[in-house]
């Protein structure tokens, strides 16, 4: 739409001009870049898995939801899945870890104890969270608050599949591809006849016009066999919030069900690495469907078998070469917290949607409060904007909750194929929307801890994510 930036492959050739368009958000670059190409002499590219246990005690606190909820019992285990990279020159890790967000300071413990133990780059880490909404008690949101000593238990844990997974690399060769699921996710925000837009506004609502957004079917599949072609592992990647399961059981939700079905599939204990795409308003529940609602194990085993199917067949196509270069460069953004009116009560009022998901004032009342002294201690948050190439898949992750939209936009701005867009990577930054679902108003755009950065910084990262891919296209 005319509002918002149009991504092509242009942007290749314009990364100048993005660069003067971020000024006023005040950017702070500390791009670090790297890559290779292969020569007579080159050092082999190694790879390797490894996973580590981060399930927490029974009786934490499951975060996710607007009450406290301590957990039960343990439904499956909470994993730590990691994969090292590298080639003599760049060594690079992907992690997916079955938790809601991945805390910053959780991120920069990680980071900085893998890198004193095995020599990784800190920056050359990519750790994201699955969003399964039935992990352990990383975030105080809401009613919850976090577990200290489970953070540190948790980095120590990232720490340590990322030092396995460089323990156990061997020379390898890369392949990767891209298929679709176009039938397990859906938009939950919803144009209305009374022109709001609305989160979940409940199945066959007859005030609904049609989805305000849409959704993203890419599944995108990295994988790597040794030079016996014996499958090591692979790294898929797909939209969709960690939300079917429920209930107070701990769980890694329907990924659990991605990685059974591959390693089932394969008939081998393969490391399988889960990065979430930009789901921020996408998920399982298909509000103009009158079946009951998509919830409990059945439905987690539904999607997580219908994505494990898709990319089971990327990997039965998937053609490998040792001729995989890495590259990386990242970038920080100081991203502005949003206007709070004059007082909170004014905010709450400007923001209740009266009806749908998030329409608890008296919750949001509280959230405001704390974003507000938020805002005191510093008007901007830095945001991390990650890049990199494996073979020829771009990978770009970001700490935002993403929407759909922004997500799709990096894509058509990528000149990789395929791309990976990465959110709740490194951090977590809260809900970010487009520019126009800010004037729509709805649950992901209420203020709250869980949502406070300006409008038009959503264009900004993905601005900044296309930006990125395409200079390590340029290397």
């Amino acid at each position: 739409m005319k509002s918002r930036m149009t991504f092509s492959k242009t942007l290749c050739l314009t990364s100048v001009l993005f660069a003067s368009v971020l000024l006023p958000f005040g950017t702070l670059a500390h791009a670090q870049e790297a890559a290779t190409a292969p020569t007579a002499n080159a050092v082999p590219l190694r790879v390797g898995f490894a996973r580590t246990d981060v399930t927490p005690t029974v009786g934490s606190n499951i975060p996710g939801g607007f009450a406290k909820n301590p957990s039960t019992g343990v439904h499956d285990p909470l994993w730590v899945e990691a994969a090292f990279f590298s080639n003599g020159t760049v060594s690079l890790a992907l992690v997916g870890v079955d938790l809601i967000v991945i805390p910053n300071d959780m991120a920069q413990e990680a980071r900085k104890q893998a890198e004193a133990r095995c020599g990784i780059p800190a920056s050359n880490i990519l750790i994201g969270a699955s969003h399964t909404h039935n992990g352990g008690p990383v975030e105080s949101s809401w009613d919850g608050e976090k577990d200290t000593a489970y953070l540190a238990l948790a980095a120590e844990r990232i720490a340590d599949a990322i030092v396995k997974a460089s323990e156990a690399a061997v020379e390898a060769r890369m392949g990767c591809g891209l298929g679709q699921e176009g039938g397990v996710g859906y938009n939950r925000r919803f144009r209305m006849r009374d022109g709001t837009i609305r989160t979940h506004p409940g199945k066959m609502n007859p005030d609904i016009v049609a989805p305000a957004g849409p959704i993203d079917p890419d599944v995108a599949v990295i994988a790597a066999e040794d030079m016996q072609g014996k499958l090591l592992g692979c790294v898929v990647n797909f939209a969709l919030h960690g939300t079917t399961l429920g209930g107070n059981q701990i769980s890694a939700d329907w990924p659990f069900y991605l990685r059974q079905t591959i390693r089932g599939g394969v008939g081998s204990d393969i490391g399988v690495v889960f990065l979430n795409g930009a789901c921020g308003d996408v998920t399982q529940v298909d509000n103009l469907n009158p079946r009951p609602g998509e919830f409990g194990e059945v439905w987690a085993r539904r999607v997580g078998m219908s994505v494990g199917a898709v990319a089971l067949n990327v990997l039965a196509k998937a053609e490998f070469t040792a001729d995989a270069p890495l590259a990386i460069t990242t970038e920080t953004l100081a991203l502005p917290i949003r206007d709070l009116a004059d007082s909170d009560e004014e905010l709450v009022k400007r923001e209740a949607p009266g009806i749908g998901l998030g329409s608890n004032d008296e919750v949001f009342l509280k959230e405001a409060a704390l974003v507000r002294a938020m805002k005191a201690k510093s008007p901007t948050v830095n945001v991390e904007v990650q890049a990199m190439r494996i073979g020829s898949t771009g990978i770009v992750g970001n700490p935002a909750e993403l929407f759909c939209e922004l997500g799709l936009d990096i894509k058509r701005g990528s000149p990789w194929k395929p791309t990976m867009v990465v959110e709740l990577a490194n951090g977590h930054c809260g809900y970010v929307a487009t520019s126009e679902a800010y004037l729509g108003g709805g649950y992901e755009v209420r203020t709250a801890r869980s949502s406070f950065l300006a409008p038009g910084t959503g264009e900004q990262i993905a601005n900044t994510s296309a930006r990125l891919l395409c200079q390590l296209a340029e290397k």
